[in-house]
């Protein structure tokens, strides 16, 4: 007798806490014109979305260097802060983004 009355008042106040929570999904959703309202106007960039009115679209310049990589050595002890040792590894192609106006300042930092 005592179980089945534990199991009901389980329910019950499982049923009790599960009530409010339940209410939310019957609020009313604003329309699409309200929730996408912003103080910063919409610029149609057209099909390229990185082409603005200032600077044009970015040109692609490719740029072959080597890549600087680090690694440790074989007798590495993790109890000492050793600082691994930097060395150049392969030749890679990295592409970077120019200004169409300034293409030779590509190789600046």
């Amino acid at each position: 007798m005592r179980s089945l009355l534990g199991l009901l008042a389980l329910a019950s106040s499982l049923t009790v806490s599960a009530a409010p929570s339940s209410s939310a999904a019957d609020y009313a959703v604003p329309p699409t014109a309200v929730r996408h309202a912003s103080s910063v106007p919409y610029i149609d960039r057209g099909p390229n979305p990185y082409c603005g009115p200032r600077c044009g679209c970015p040109i692609v310049v490719r740029v072959r260097h080597r890549s600087l990589e680090q690694a440790y050595s074989y007798a590495l002890d993790p109890r000492t802060r050793d600082e691994p040792s930097y060395y150049y590894g392969r030749v890679r192609t990295y592409a970077r983004y120019a200004h169409p106006a300034f293409p030779e300042h590509v190789l600046q930092y």
